[in-house]
């Protein structure tokens, strides 16, 4: 699991090449796009998610999510949304969990690093929501 609060996490994440370059491009125009949304007068380098909800990059193997608030896990939250999102040749989970009304977390993972009942869960929320955007369109 991956953790992003600030302008430092993306740079030590892209140095870290842990990530597809398409998916963490895709991260860090995300990032940048909920600064300008959020940021206000602060610089880029002294803002942070913190106070807002951050983003959690979740990793195959990851199951405990208790370190950013999810006890039981993806699986028993009710995500206000979840979308599948095309950035290059990347498919990602795109996931909003409102945790009260001023702070949402926002988990992204690749599609199928998974196990069954997950990647189920995750793409019947996404027939629900019937959005699939690719990463231009967010912008």
């Amino acid at each position: 699991m991956r953790i992003i609060m600030t302008n430092a996490d993306i740079t030590i994440l892209r140095q870290s090449n842990a990530l597809p370059l398409d998916y963490m491009n895709y991260l860090e125009e995300e990032f940048l796009g909920l600064y300008h949304a959020l940021g206000c007068d602060e610089a880029l380098d002294d803002w942070s998610l913190a106070k807002d909800g951050y983003m959690v990059v979740v990793e195959a193997g990851d199951s405990n999510l208790q370190p950013v608030g999810l006890r039981y896990g993806l699986r028993q939250t009710m995500p206000e949304f979840v979308e599948l999102v095309e950035a290059g040749n990347q498919l990602i989970y795109r996931i909003g969990v409102l945790y009260d009304h001023d702070f949402m977390m926002l988990f992204y993972s690749l599609v199928g690093i998974h196990d069954a009942e997950t990647e189920a869960w995750l793409q019947a929320h996404v027939s629900q929501n019937e959005r699939m955007v690719t990463a231009v369109e967010m912008q």
